[in-house]
């Protein structure tokens, strides 16, 4: 990357942002690492390192602030945070659907408005979002983080419409399965579902656990992602999206229509004879 550029991002504590921070801080840039426990971002390498809570309004407002004060300006932002939450919709609880949304929609959406005007006065910058895979193919047992994502590609796309006149882009980032801790959040936070024998659902549950590890055996970590981002940084017209770590049953499930895609998701996740007795 030619230039230095003060870039913001979120989710640093672990995976992809903090893979990503290291890499762009030793390319020379300005990284702003931030986490919402800042004792996480423990010997990350960045220009400067915060506390930041996306659920928090004052806290979006003070990390922005706090780059602001530093270095003058914020040139990137990169919407990192995010977790997903397992469970079919018949048992997908409103709480938890409201925070998935809470941080993968209305936490990208709040930095994404703080650090907006910045670049719109200046005619120059960019948001990066790191959206999923999921956020193109909403699968069972995955429909909360799903529906967040698909949300998060939607704010993307028209801010990136309304953005251009001002010289500002907005790019989509879309990572398949990596090795990092967000299958370990996902189980904690998923309330037993893929242990627990008295749901309707659960042989789907360790049918999908185990469909997920057996992907995750040989996936990538978040460096593949990172890699990809910083080429979409790099890029002088970046695309509106890059898929990162896609992997051949994402591929399949994109080339055919819903019709084949469900029937092949029935052969794969047949339920036992006796999951209806």
């Amino acid at each position: 990357m030619d230039l230095v550029r003060v870039i913001l991002i979120s989710g640093c504590s672990s995976g992809i942002g903090r893979d990503l921070a290291a890499r762009l801080s030793a390319s020379g840039q300005l990284v702003v690492a931030t986490a919402r426990r800042s004792e996480t971002l423990e010997g990350l390498d960045a220009a400067l390192k915060l506390p930041l809570d996306v659920t928090s309004a004052e806290s979006v407002r003070s990390a922005v602030a706090a780059t602001l004060d530093a270095f003058g300006r914020i040139d990137v932002l990169v919407n990192n945070a995010g977790f997903g939450i397992n469970a079919v919709v018949e048992e997908l609880e409103e709480r938890e659907l409201e925070d998935m949304f809470a941080v993968n929609v209305v936490g990208a959406l709040r930095l994404m408005r703080a650090t907006m005007p910045g670049m719109r006065e200046r005619r120059s910058g960019t948001i990066l979002n790191v959206s999923s895979i999921a956020g193109l193919v909403s699968t069972a047992t995955n429909a909360g983080y799903a529906a967040s994502k698909y949300a998060l590609e939607a704010l993307s796309d028209a801010a990136r419409q309304e953005l251009a006149p001002f010289g500002v882009r907005v790019i989509l980032v879309e990572p398949g399965p990596i090795r990092s801790n967000f299958d370990e959040t996902d189980r904690r936070l998923s309330s037993g579902r893929f242990s627990s024998g008295g749901s309707p659902y659960a042989w789907l549950y360790e049918k999908s656990a185990a469909a997920s590890l057996l992907m995750r055996r040989r996936e990538p970590g978040p460096e593949a992602v990172s890699r990809v981002v910083l080429r979409a940084l790099r890029a002088r017209r970046p695309r509106a999206r890059y898929l990162a770590a896609p992997t051949l049953p994402f591929r399949l499930m994109r080339a055919v229509g819903a019709p084949l895609r469900d029937r092949l998701f029935a052969l794969v996740m047949k339920p036992p004879r006796h999951h209806d007795d």
